[in-house]
């Protein structure tokens, strides 16, 4: 890393790397993993937790759209209130280290959770056990890293061959267009396309207001924003 420590880490409720990664990088924005807890949270509460029960529904929208404190513990005590089981009060407690609302000012690109190391995991069991040797170890882990930089090049390659349609001449998308893999490009296209849903109208000198153009923008609802900007 010549020296350079990474500025965001998501990992796992593990107490003994999160002491570990307190003491070594001091300045680090350190979170804990939403995929985890929301898994642990579905297999405490099975069925309730389901894709279409009022209780998951309401649990991912307190979670996963409340843009300020007091709007994230309302909607967290009226869970609790309106059911007998408990969410968990583990989960209230450390809610600072894993509910999005709390790094709105953080850079976590495409990621909330650490589907990417589950991903790999789920790769590096099809080649590995816990029976082998450290030598039959490192063979098998040669061979998945030569299966990921074949992958890696010919993602490499679609960028220089494979023509990506941009849908603007937005300065922005431009300035992407061509760096990002296709994968990625289209992730990022999307949450444009969400974000110039908006137009703002001004209020005052550096008020405006930011409405949705449609009236309903996916992800992120019906609201209206006040903003405050220097134009200069």
């Amino acid at each position: 890393m010549g020296g350079v420590a990474p500025k965001n880490i998501i990992i796992d409720q593990d107490f003994a790397m999160r002491n570990a990664i307190d003491e070594v990088f001091i300045r680090i924005v350190h979170r804990n993993c939403r995929w985890h807890i929301m898994k642990k949270a579905q297999e405490k509460l099975g069925r309730l937790m389901a894709d279409d029960q009022p209780l998951n529904k309401a649990f991912k929208d307190c979670v996963d759209n409340s843009l300020t404190v007091e709007e994230f513990e309302e909607k967290w005590w009226m869970i609790v209130m309106d059911n007998e089981h408990s969410i968990g009060c583990g989960l209230w407690e450390n809610r600072e280290c894993w509910v999005p609302l709390y790094y709105m000012h953080d850079f976590f690109p495409f990621l909330q959770t650490t589907t990417r190391s589950e991903g790999f995991n789920v790769v590096l069991k099809k080649y590995v056990n816990p029976n082998n040797s450290l030598v039959e170890f490192a063979k098998q882990y040669t061979v998945i890293q030569e299966k990921v930089m074949v992958s890696v090049a010919k993602e490499q390659l679609e960028i220089v061959y494979k023509e990506v349609e941009t849908y603007s001449f937005n300065p922005l998308e431009l300035q992407v267009w061509g760096l990002y893999t296709d994968n990625l490009f289209s992730k990022f296209q999307m949450e444009m396309k969400v974000k110039t849903d908006y137009r703002c109208d001004t209020l005052q000198n550096v008020s405006f207001k930011v409405g949705s153009v449609r009236g309903i923008i996916p992800k992120y609802g019906e609201r209206d924003y006040h903003v405050q900007a220097n134009k200069d």
